[in-house]
């Protein structure tokens, strides 16, 4: 794939792009960032992983290392093609690319790029189009043996869908039979299944959350993927919907110890962790009581000693093992999730 982030190439800011390169480095072919390639820094030096993939500043120049398609690889506020990559799309459209779209713009309703799609026979990918089915939560997944944990956090863009995947990683290979359960759009094609549920009617968010996890009825255990935060001004819905709908056994807290700010929303302050913990396993009480078993930090810009500081104050203050799990490891989070697991199925 050409990962296309023009003018966006960061940690951030392209949180999709960076994602398929750490968790699929062997499909990722090249970055299209012409803003990127003229500061002739490497990928690794830019977002802190990616060697050797190369950043190219055309469609053209992405070609010589032939790739099958094109993934749109930012997740602006709002969700819109930016109007400078739509050339951008179109020229990878007529160079016989597959597109591949995780923004609430669906390519397939526009005439102009779906009529050159199927004159060049390409495929349009729209990740975050939901299935036209989904209703209601109809409360089927009280009584299963499956155990769920939800991944919740502070803030959009704080780290939720990194610390699932690796929960989920550790926990496979501690034994227990687990998925990872998708609802964004990265999530979705890191693991080739899912829902976006921010692209669902809110109605059917609750449903959504639980047509995933019984989809996967017999799994020893889920995880769960979060979005946006309880409080947060815009996204709230979203994420007391995928809490409802999931009924989780446990959840993971993802924070972001430098962050004051709401994410987009600087108007707003974070308020401090106890109390968004308290809130957020107050809002499950009433459907499925769940408790924070730990927390996972995302340390991004600190130094050693800031982040030491950072883990030591959040496990005083909240009495749960913390940890960065690029930094540290999965393992204390794990130990806490398998408290309330069964034995492991190998």
């Amino acid at each position: 794939m050409m990962i296309l982030t023009e003018g966006k190439l960061g940690i951030f800011s392209a949180k999709t792009a960076v994602c398929l390169v750490r968790y699929c480095p062997a499909e990722v072919v090249c970055i299209l960032d012409s803003k990127a390639a003229r500061s002739g820094k490497p990928l690794e030096a830019l977002i802190g992983i990616g060697r050797g993939v190369p950043i190219v500043s055309s469609v053209r120049e992405g070609l010589q290392h032939t790739p099958t398609q094109l993934v749109i690889g930012i997740a602006p506020v709002g969700g819109q093609l930016p109007a400078p990559w739509r050339r951008i799309v179109v020229q990878a459209i007529g160079a016989g690319l597959d597109i591949v779209n995780g923004l609430h713009f669906v390519l397939q309703d526009d005439p102009e790029l779906a009529a050159l799609a199927r004159k060049k026979k390409v495929r349009l990918f729209d990740v975050r189009v939901p299935p036209p089915d989904l209703g209601v939560v109809e409360d089927k997944l009280r009584r299963l043996s499956q155990r769920r944990i939800a991944v919740v956090g502070s803030d959009c863009s704080v780290g939720k869908m990194l610390t699932a995947v690796e929960l989920d990683r550790g926990l496979r290979e501690r034994g227990w039979d687990s998925e990872f359960v998708a609802t964004g759009q990265t999530g979705i094609m890191i693991a080739g299944s899912g829902i976006a549920v921010d692209h669902v009617l809110s109605d059917y968010v609750n449903g959504a959350a639980e047509r995933l996890c019984w989809e996967r009825r017999k799994r020893q255990v889920v995880v769960v993927e979060g979005q946006g935060s309880v409080y947060h001004p815009a996204y709230s819905g979203v994420t007391v919907g995928l809490l409802h709908g999931s009924m989780p056994h446990g959840m993971v807290y993802v924070h972001a110890p430098a962050r004051r700010k709401m994410s987009h929303y600087d108007q707003f302050d974070l308020p401090p962790i106890t109390q968004a913990i308290q809130l957020t396993e107050d809002l499950t009480r009433p459907v499925f009581p769940a408790k924070v078993l730990a927390v996972s930090l995302n340390t991004v810009g600190m130094s050693d000693a800031e982040v030491e500081r950072a883990v030591r104050d959040t496990e005083s203050q909240t009495g749960l093992p913390a940890c960065d799990p690029i930094r540290h490891g999965i393992g204390k989070l794990l130990d806490a999730v398998s408290k309330i697991l069964p034995k492991p199925a190998r």
